[in-house]
């Protein structure tokens, strides 16, 4: 599994994750918000896709689809010898691995290297199940087997979450209808622990992307930033404990700032709220629970996906960038990523240069092994 494969990842579980993103009404929080749910969903195609189907157009002839990623699989098989079109098992001509990839619904695979067409779409049909082609053949999956939705209603429970203090900002932000349980949407306050546990039920990664406005009292500033931050893992974690799962089983994500290795931050600098955000980041490297610390500087609304994103530490890149300033969406890409990964051991500052190519879906995994020390790798 991945989590062998990659010494920084945690621990996981049978069950599929759930994630819950706090701050989900906020900019950034909205982001990760939608970026987990796209990632959930090409995720839940990966698993539907990947097995063994019968083509009719070629009884008896293998077909496979291996999903590598959420975006991206292979296409294998074998054709009969010659002129014939049932295979025999003895003299089938195998084929592939072909490259394909993956989106929120559909494969589309190369399939030129056996001189079909480049760009053959195929949609994932649950009451097959099975792929229907554009071209109008009908693979059947072997197992005969319904993954990742019911098989009664075509749907599970939302395996992405947001806990928003205001069900209107909820309804504009998110689009929910009924803004309650049934859409994932919770109402809850960070610095209220009672109101923590419905959200964190069942929960195994948490996205935190609260933080305060830029006139916030210092109370405030501890409450939520602080404070706010200690109940929200004391939630995951007692959550997890009353299921029995193991808090290696768990992952945070947490946005905090660059800044914080200046004792007496200018209010352009970030101020006060340093102070807590630093001490928020301690007590996660110290609560048990795997996480990833992501410290962006500036933060700026422009497109995702766009300029260079660069990793750091210590601050480093407030002098050595310029402007120090990173989009929100690519401060969310790589939270989603950190996420759905399940990085852990990560503490970085992130920070986007014009200067360089820039930084894509498929370069995020290298973008976080690059923020870890030396010594880690």
């Amino acid at each position: 599994g991945r989590a062998d494969a990659h010494p920084h990842r945690a621990d996981e579980d049978a069950a599929p994750p759930v994630y819950l993103v706090t701050g989900a009404t906020g900019r950034t929080g909205s982001l990760v918000y939608f970026g987990l749910q796209a990632a959930v969903a090409a995720q839940v195609v990966a698993d539907e896709l990947g097995g063994a189907y019968a083509d009719p157009n070629h009884p008896g002839c293998a077909r496979s689809v291996v999903a590598l990623s959420a975006g991206a699989a292979v296409v294998s098989g074998a054709d009969a010898a010659a002129d014939g079109r049932s295979c025999d098992g003895a003299t089938d001509v195998k084929w592939g691995p072909l490259a394909a990839a993956l989106d929120s619904d559909a494969i589309v695979v190369d399939f030129s290297p056996k001189g079909g067409p480049a760009d053959l779409r195929g949609v994932f049909d649950p009451s097959v199940p099975g792929i229907q082609w554009a071209d109008g053949n009908v693979w059947t999956k072997l197992d005969g087997r319904r993954h990742g939705r019911s098989a009664t209603d075509g749907r599970t429970a939302p395996a992405v979450r947001a806990l928003v203090t205001d069900l209107d900002a909820a309804r504009e932000v998110l689009g929910c209808t009924a803004c309650d349980a049934s859409e994932g949407i919770y109402l809850g306050d960070v610095t209220e622990p009672d109101t923590l546990d419905p959200a964190t039920d069942g929960v195994t990664a948490l996205a935190i992307a609260v933080g305060v406005g830029g006139n916030a009292t210092e109370d405030v500033m501890e409450a939520v930033e602080f404070r706010g931050v200690q109940n929200q893992v004391a939630s995951l974690a007692a959550s997890a404990r009353k299921r029995g799962a193991a808090l290696t089983s768990l992952n945070v994500a947490l946005i905090s700032s660059m800044g914080t290795t200046d004792p007496n931050p200018a209010p352009y600098e970030g101020g006060e709220v340093l102070f807590y955000k630093l001490n928020a980041e301690a007590f996660l490297g110290a609560s048990g629970v795997p996480a990833a610390v992501i410290k962006p500087c500036g933060l700026g609304d422009g497109e995702g996906s766009e300029q260079q994103l660069l990793t750091g530490h210590d601050d480093t890149m407030l002098t050595s960038v310029h402007p120090p300033v990173v989009a929100r969406a690519d401060v969310a890409r790589v939270m989603v990523q950190a996420l759905v990964e399940r990085q852990s051991g990560l503490r970085f500052d992130l920070c986007a240069s014009l200067r360089g190519p820039p930084t894509t879906d498929g370069d995020l995994d290298a973008l976080l092994d690059g923020a870890r020390w030396g010594w880690q790798a």
